[in-house]
């Protein structure tokens, strides 16, 4: 189901999620039923609620209540790792995607 807030994030990922990394990332919100994906094999990356095509199990989860998610996609939160250490994002799946999106966000 697709809302305002939802609309909202997918707009801040875009402004995010702005170089390919070759990889992709499912959003979940555990604070609302909202999620989306990110597929970094593009340029610039799509961002929808859709999944992308040929996803399998490759991709990394990110697990993280909304309030945190924006932070993070406004870029007020610092590096990503900050928001890892501290608990408040929550990874799984395949690991080597963060790697790669380090490297493009932090050369």
């Amino acid at each position: 189901l697709q809302n305002e807030a939802t609309d909202d994030l997918i707009d801040e990922a875009k402004g995010f999620f702005t170089t390919r990394f070759d990889g992709v990332i499912r959003v979940e919100l555990v604070d609302e039923d909202t999620s989306f994906w990110v597929d970094g094999r593009a340029q610039p990356p799509a961002i929808s609620v859709a999944s992308p095509k040929e996803v399998t199990r490759q991709f990394c989860l990110w697990r993280i209540e909304g309030a945190d998610l924006s932070l993070i996609l406004l870029h007020t939160q610092g590096r990503l790792e900050n928001s890892v250490i501290a608990g408040r994002l929550r990874l799984s799946g395949d690991m080597s995607v963060m790697m790669r999106l380090e490297a493009v966000l932090h050369g």
